[in-house]
């Protein structure tokens, strides 16, 4: 997998703002801006002063502003975002650093509610705290609302299956409540930005609330089931390293097959025709060897182009349909017409992977699958759905350097029925747990092929 899509999995995007006599602008299309994190690096400048006064804050603040009126408002409430807009530029003061503007423009950013829009962290922030090669002698995860113990990588008194009840004197709980408003996703959905501090919960704790990275840890104790107080730093070498997945595999078992799609963005060698390539072996290889049962795993999956899922879709679909739905932008030849189902057609059972990171076009794939009833879907709520809000374009802000992108177009599907703001459903929802978790054991794959394997029994 390639770098910048891990940090997509890893982190969550909030970026740019604006130059008010030159704007930096980039506008893209749709799939090529879905791999977005939520907290995005890519092209920040670094500021020649480390702090502003308090009229150069205004300033690029109210640059963020004004270039709010570019974007759609798909799934925003404005009551919520003009009373943030007030309550948050309250809150500049003189001589504040980028981190700490960033921190107050975030949550701006977030009452948006588009997960394509977001504001760009302080580089040189983000590779401190996300990417530096020391670290807390635990790792940590949340498993629903509770923050736990996952391993041990250090001298700490902590052991694996603790709970961190506090930091730094809050509750785990309002810390969580608290960081989620600093992340962007869209509508309602919750699940993008429980993934996101899943992952990276201290280092986000970092980035939006800590003053230093000394942290007052109070913890339960599972095995003398008592509360102890600790101080831990981040003093634990521990360099990072980036895994390499591809972005598409298939496994073929006696009686079922899995597809793995970790992203639809092409890159590299990765090109459009590999995936579609990639789909009619595999289709056609399960079309041959009368394969009736697959798994197909799209979790973590932020999107990409919209002519590989329709391509997939075509192997999918019960009936023809288009893609995109009438009033979506005619950029996309031939997506608003029928997509005709593909020779090597599957009319077996499916069984979908789904949580929070499906985002933009494979939440427009996966709602036309849910939208034609195909199968199962398996694990959390989607982020994305039937509709996202992209075609991207991207501000420098004057004096701060901080970056801001604003989604400008709206994308639907060619679905009805389906709940603005929310995600896709799943049919059995489920999530990993910390046995199986601390175990390297895949919860909902699991339920998949259990699932799979009572309906063989009941043949």
């Amino acid at each position: 997998m390639k770098k910048h899509v891990q940090l997509s999995v890893l982190l969550f995007a909030l970026c740019f703002i604006v130059i008010a006599c030159v704007p930096i602008t980039s506008e893209t299309t749709l799939e090529e801006t879905t791999t977005a994190s939520l907290v995005d690096i890519s092209s920040t400048t670094e500021p020649s002063i480390s702090t502003f006064t308090l009229s150069q804050l205004q300033h690029d603040y109210d640059q963020l502003v004004g270039y709010f009126s570019r974007n759609p408002k798909l799934f925003t409430n404005t009551e919520e975002l003009d009373a943030t807009i007030i309550t948050q530029r309250e809150l500049l003061f003189e001589g504040m650093t980028a981190l700490q503007l960033y921190r107050v423009i975030a949550v701006v950013v977030a009452s948006i509610r588009c997960g394509h829009t977001m504001v760009q962290a302080p580089y040189d922030q983000v590779e401190n705290f996300f990417y530096s090669d020391y670290t807390y002698p635990v790792e940590v995860r949340l498993f629903d609302t509770h923050l736990r113990v996952t391993k041990v990588v250090g001298i700490t008194s902590m052991e694996t299956g603790d709970e961190i009840v506090s930091i730094d004197g809050t509750l785990v709980t309002e810390l969580t409540q608290n960081m989620e408003r600093f992340l962007s996703a869209d509508g309602q959905g919750t699940t993008r930005k429980n993934i996101a501090l899943c992952n990276s919960y201290l280092s986000y704790y970092l980035l939006f609330i800590a003053d230093d990275d000394t942290l007052d840890i109070e913890y339960f104790d599972v095995t003398q089931k008592e509360t102890v107080s600790e101080t831990i730093n981040r003093s634990t070498l521990l360099p990072f390293s980036f895994e390499s997945n591809p972005p598409y595999e298939s496994h073929f078992e006696d009686d079922y097959a899995i597809l793995t799609v970790r992203e639809f963005s092409p890159y590299d060698s990765y090109t459009i025709q590999s995936y579609l390539a990639f789909f009619e072996t595999f289709f056609t290889t399960v079309k041959n060897e009368s394969i009736n049962y697959v798994i197909l795993d799209i979790r973590d999956n932020s999107g990409g182009d919209p002519r590989i899922t329709s391509n997939l879709f075509s192997y999918l679909a019960k009936t023809s349909q288009p893609y995109f739905r009438s009033d979506a932008p005619n950029y996309y030849t031939g997506l608003k017409s029928s997509i005709a189902l593909a020779e090597a057609h599957y009319n077996g059972n499916l069984y979908t992977l789904i949580n929070g990171s499906c985002f933009s076009s494979c939440g427009h794939f996966a709602a036309l699958l849910k939208y034609q009833q195909v199968g199962i879907f398996i694990g959390e709520e989607t982020n994305g759905s039937y509709v996202c809000s992209d075609s991207s374009t991207t501000y420098t802000l004057t004096n701060s350097r901080l970056s801001f992108r604003t989604s400008t177009t709206i994308w639907p599907v060619a679905v009805e029925g389906m709940v603005l703001g929310r995600g896709v459903m799943p049919d059995i929802q489920i999530s990993t747990n910390l046995d199986d978790y601390v175990l390297g054991i895949d919860t909902v794959m699991m339920v998949a092929i259990e699932q799979i394997e009572q309906a063989l029994a009941n043949e």
